[in-house]
Parts: C-alpha cells; sequence; structure tokens
C-alpha cells in the first residue's frame, strides 16, 4: 500500500517537474519584449515584431528600447505612453483663490 502511494508521488512529481522543464524551455514564462534583433555584421539591430516591410533594416536602432520606450514599426524610438499617466503640475498664479469675474 505504501509502495503505491510513493509510485503515485513519484510519478506526479516527475510528470509536474518534466513539464515545467518544457514550459522554461520555450520561454513561456518570459516576458515577450516587442522586437527581435537582427545581427548585421559587427552591430545588432532591434526590430519591432509589427515592422514595416518596407523599411529598410539600417534604419532601424542599434540598441534596444530603454525602460518607457518603444520601436515603431519605422524604425524610430518613442516614448511608450502605455506606461501609465502622468500628471503634470500646472503653473499657480495669484489668483487661483479669488472667483473669476464676468
Amino acid at each position: 500500500m505504501a509502495s503505491k502511494k510513493r509510485k503515485i508521488f513519484f510519478v506526479s512529481f516527475a510528470t509536474v517537474f518534466a513539464v515545467l522543464i518544457i514550459l522554461t524551455s520555450n520561454n513561456i514564462f518570459k516576458e515577450d519584449p516587442g522586437y527581435f534583433i537582427v545581427p548585421h555584421g559587427d552591430h545588432n539591430h532591434y526590430v519591432p515584431h509589427d515592422y514595416d516591410r518596407n523599411v529598410n533594416i539600417h534604419q532601424f536602432p542599434q540598441r534596444p528600447p530603454r525602460d518607457g520606450e518603444r520601436i515603431t514599426p519605422d524604425g524610430r524610438i518613442v516614448r511608450d505612453m502605455d506606461t501609465g499617466i502622468q500628471f503634470f503640475e500646472r503653473p499657480s498664479s495669484e489668483n487661483d483663490d479669488q472667483p473669476s469675474e464676468p
């Protein structure tokens, strides 16, 4: 009885372990950066997945985008507006507390 439970435990553990190894080897847990790297001589170009096929590979950047940036389909690096809402303070004036007169 105990050996049957031990066998079931071992098979279950081995199955879970094998599934984790397969998922890890296929980069399931790694976040997609949104671009792929194209080796080009002694440097690389960083090309987004949705790139415009009419744009020459030379027009894509030679550095990956930093945090808060993304690469556009035409090869420009721009600020990523999807990183959150940014609030800007407006300059205060002396009359902010006063009601405006018509």
